[in-house]
């Protein structure tokens, strides 16, 4: 079984692939493997992010693809994070860095219903004051 790490990286990877090759490719899986467990759910947040932004068919290809590798499907993973942001939003407070990463991400999708988004603006609201 793949690790959380392998299969963010992996999902990473397929949402930021290019067509050209650079000497060091910032999102290929062995770079991102090198990094912390923070660090690429950060990336895989703002990969979540830009997922939902996709058109359908490019999503369909990406659920395709993700599927062919043996990883769970989009909608999983962004309901994954939709559960998480759930934990932050029933608790009522943003606490920590990750947290608020989060609940920024996806105020900004179509994710939340506009109930959840107006939750997330209120903590995404009191955290950046309580930070300043």
């Amino acid at each position: 079984m793949k690790t959380e790490k392998e299969i963010l990286a992996e999902f990473i990877t397929l949402v930021f692939k290019t067509s050209e090759s650079s000497a060091f490719d910032y999102f290929s899986k062995e770079s991102l493997m090198k990094g912390s467990l923070t660090s690429v759910r950060l990336a895989a947040n703002d990969a979540i992010e830009i997922s939902s932004h996709m058109r359908k068919t490019e999503q369909a290809v990406l659920d395709a693809n993700l599927l062919s590798i043996g990883l769970p499907s989009l909608s999983s993973i962004q309901n994954k994070t939709f559960r998480e942001f759930m934990k932050i939003a029933n608790r009522g407070s943003i606490k920590k860095e990750l947290e608020y990463r989060l609940a920024r991400s996806l105020s900004e999708t179509e994710v939340l219903n506009s109930e959840q988004q107006e939750i997330a603006y209120q903590m995404l609201e009191c955290y950046e004051q309580a930070r300043t």
